[in-house]
């Protein structure tokens, strides 16, 4: 059962928070709640009942975190843990647990999470995204792609002066890669020789960018370059054009960037139209 303990702890809350609550959101009680619930003969179902409250087959399966019904476990299985679960939310509601301040907080805090959680769901579920969409998002995407990209390495240590004796020892003979598995601070590049392997500019400090794009291939700074993490000498080995997906291997990757899009859009939405306020806290 892939994937259960996962969804149980989810579920284990879920149930707890259902219930220790003395009402329903809209106000009601629990037996009033159950008066109204709309009727749906597979939803409804009663498994069990637990000091006359039942237990339904779709509460069962929410539990398992399933889709499909697994069936009524027998002892030991899932109705098993969720009849104990039903057994502690009472006894928990019996010593007022329901009514303390920190757990209806806390209470509060899971309702919110999972409405705004499925909420996410409704909006995403309700986008029509076309392919010109994606393509479109496709077409700015590769424009933020499109450039060169740099291969260096880099000797990083924390004074200029032990970066110019490097420098000198370079101009010497010495190896790039020996100096640097033997004298670079940089934990990420030290042992491979300073190879920092393929980047664009905009990934590293404009200093370093800067430098790296200023040599030829096959150069090393002249000078030491100082960022905030220190003295770098840099040399560069190769460059390209930086590679372009095909439409389809990044099709998922752009439905995420315009669903995430819509989510962003959708909040901002929604704080427009709010009125906040947050007492004790500077405006802007």
């Amino acid at each position: 059962m892939s994937g259960r303990r996962g969804w149980q702890n989810l579920a284990a809350a879920t149930v707890l928070a259902s219930g220790l609550l003395a009402c329903t959101p809209g106000g009601e009680t629990e037996a009033e709640a159950d008066a109204t619930a709309p009727s749906d003969p597979v939803a409804g179902e009663v498994v069990a009942r637990v000091n006359g409250q039942p237990i339904t087959r779709a509460e069962l399966m929410t539990y398992a975190g399933m889709d499909d019904d697994p069936g009524i476990p027998g002892e030991g299985g899932l109705l098993d843990e969720l009849v104990s679960l039903e057994l502690m939310r009472q006894e928990a509601r019996a010593r007022g647990i329901d009514r303390e301040e920190e757990t209806r907080r806390i209470l509060r805090m899971i309702e919110t999470n999972l409405l705004a959680s499925r909420l996410i769901e409704r909006v995403t579920s309700e986008l029509e995204l076309t392919r010109a969409d994606l393509r479109d998002e496709y077409q700015r995407q590769i424009e933020l792609l499109r450039g060169t990209e740099y291969r260096a390495r880099h000797i990083l240590v924390d004074d200029a002066a032990g970066a110019r004796e490097l420098v000198e020892r370079l101009d010497q003979g010495a190896d790039f890669a020996e100096l640097a598995e033997t004298y670079s601070i940089d934990p990420g590049s030290a042992a491979s020789g300073g190879d920092l392997g393929w980047f664009a500019p905009e990934q590293m400090v404009p200093a370093f960018s800067e430098a790296t794009i200023a040599l030829a291939p096959g150069e090393t700074t002249a000078e030491p370059v100082e960022s905030r993490f220190g003295w770098h000498i840099i040399r560069l080995e190769d460059t390209r054009e930086a590679e372009v997906p095909e439409f389809d291997a990044v099709r998922r990757e752009l439905v995420e960037i315009l669903e995430t899009r819509a989510i962003r859009d959708f909040i901002e939405q929604l704080r427009a139209d709010a009125t906040i306020d947050t007492p004790g806290q500077p405006r802007d």
